[in-house]
């Protein structure tokens, strides 16, 4: 499964609806996306912490959901809600991979309570790094079909401290994080990633890959048996996986 990082950014404005369509269009089966709380405690979807309107620096968790929704009304910028996201979603078949952006847990509820509202626990995963997603792994309890994923932070530790229960784990780099990618081929050979892969799965976890955006990377995963992989180019990787 090809999952786009944040919809088709080249084509469209990142976690937008237009992304999305975009990168459905193109081939992608799964949306990977950003979720933030405001400042009432409400959701949107956005990757930074701030947006820009009218070049002014809006901090999100700094206004209310009907501030910003009026400010952007006001502008014409586009504020993707929750809401929104949920409506777009019932009307897809496409995997989602809703990113937490922070521990808070009015995040986390929020967004299970949605998930639970549209009975969307096999289309919609919740996914973070471990400090983001600590609440979620504890709403397992409550909701056994919620579906969780965990990045992490460096994945050779998983030998000595095994994450916590979950349905999936990503491994990979991020092309932001200067290094992060060659940092990890240093520690992880071809060898050590399939043996990754296969702890993991006999531990319970499903393993998928990112953000993997060039050949060689994806090569790695896909000889060590991983084809779930987020990526920023879409098409490229969708044509890869047809050629392979």
């Amino acid at each position: 499964m090809v999952i786009a990082h944040r919809g088709y950014a080249q084509k469209a404005q990142e976690n937008s609806l237009f992304a999305f369509d975009a990168a459905i269009k193109a081939g992608a089966k799964g949306i990977e996306c950003d979720i933030r709380s405001t400042g009432d405690g409400n959701a949107v979807v956005n990757h930074n912490k701030h947006f820009f309107i009218d070049n002014e620096k809006i901090k999100i968790s700094e206004y209310s959901l009907q501030e910003l929704k009026d400010m952007c009304k006001s502008s014409g910028h586009e504020l993707l809600t929750l809401d929104n996201l949920f409506e777009y979603i019932k009307q897809r078949e496409a995997q989602f991979f809703l990113e937490l952006k922070s521990s808070s847990s009015t995040l986390t509820e929020s967004v299970v309570k949605k998930i639970k509202e549209e009975n969307l626990w096999q289309q919609v995963n919740v996914m973070g790094f471990s400090f983001a997603v600590k609440n979620a792994l504890r709403a397992q309890s409550q909701h056994p079909k919620l579906q969780v994923g965990q990045l992490l932070h460096f994945p050779p530790f998983s030998y000595l401290k095994r994450p916590k229960k979950s349905y999936c784990v990503f491994l990979g780099w991020l092309d932001a994080l200067r290094g992060s990618q060659t940092l990890f081929r240093t520690f992880i050979s071809p060898k050590r990633l399939a043996q990754l892969k296969n702890f993991f799965e006999k531990n319970g976890f499903k393993v998928m890959g990112g953000v993997i955006n060039n050949t060689e990377g994806l090569d790695l995963f896909r000889q060590a048996g991983i084809t779930d992989i987020v990526t920023d180019r879409i098409p490229e990787t969708v044509n890869y996986f047809k050629k392979n």
